[in-house]
């Protein structure tokens, strides 16, 4: 199954534009069966908090969300998704849109609106770490 993974994403690479890649990894992003915050357990923490900076604060708690300077980050120290971190040194940074996809989907259902996400760091991008800004309004 890795190397059908990494076979897509190299044609994926080869065959499309960024942003057409963008577009489909992100969609699939809000179907991954890997996510390390389940919709239903978001969901529930979401419906537990009497308000919305409640929620975030519990999620900065348990999860991987960070504030920073009044902006919220979710970082991950190293390559979470099991399709690709086995061999991160020849993966696609394409996946990447996934988790980024997986992030908008998260933060949509959870907060009731849109939020945009930007990816600013990955590890399959050469980085240290996988860094997303959540640009919520609050």
């Amino acid at each position: 199954m890795k190397n059908w993974v990494k076979e897509l994403l190299t044609n994926l690479d080869d065959l499309t534009d960024e942003k057409t890649k963008q577009s489909i990894l992100e969609k699939c992003g809000t179907k991954c069966p890997f996510s390390h915050m389940p919709d239903t357990k978001l969901l529930k923490l979401r419906n537990e908090a009497k308000t919305e900076q409640e929620f975030l604060n519990k999620l900065c708690e348990i999860w991987r969300l960070r504030k920073e300077n009044n902006q919220y980050f979710v970082v991950f120290d190293q390559c979470y998704c099991p399709l690709v971190n086995k061999d991160t040194k020849n993966a696609s940074k394409t996946m990447c849109y996934c988790t980024l996809g997986s992030l908008k989907h998260k933060f949509k259902i959870s907060l009731g609106r849109d939020i945009e996400v930007e990816m600013q760091k990955t590890v399959l991008s050469g980085d240290e770490e996988c860094k997303f800004e959540i640009k919520i309004k609050v």
